[in-house]
């Protein structure tokens, strides 16, 4: 992401520079052009923002389907994020509120191995452990 903003940052002031040399890069252009480039910035934003929430929802998602219990609240933390190559595996630490027979569990799944093969993502067994709220 820094190196995004750095990259638009330089095409401004390529922008006003140009605009200095030769008048010809009128003010109305100049403002359309960092106007569509900061659209560009918030959609790329937005755009990191959903793809960093796909995996937990797939994680609640599963988890309902396999024990039949819904996930209350949910927090996650990816533990692989220093290896920024790694686009296929993932993994990841969950930590999630349960209500099982009317009691409130807090429990935690450690290293969740998350698999992409084309477009589809397998999570792979894990253990969880589980405490009374």
């Amino acid at each position: 992401m820094q190196i995004l903003l750095i990259s638009v940052l330089i095409l401004i002031v390529l922008a006003i520079i140009i605009y200095k040399i030769n008048n010809k890069f009128g003010k109305k252009e100049q403002q359309i052009y960092v106007g569509l480039l900061s659209l560009l910035f918030i959609a790329y934003i937005i755009f990191e923002s959903t793809k960093e929430k796909a995996l937990p929802t797939l994680f609640k998602e599963q988890y309902l389907k396999n024990n039949n219990i819904e996930i209350l609240k949910l927090s996650s933390k990816l533990l692989n994020n220093k290896v920024l190559s790694s686009n296929k595996h993932f993994v990841y630490e969950f930590t999630y509120i349960i209500k099982k027979e009317e009691k409130e569990y807090i429990c935690t799944a450690f290293d969740v191995d998350i698999t992409k093969i084309q477009d589809e993502f397998i999570i792979k067994q894990y253990k969880e452990n589980c405490e009374i709220k």
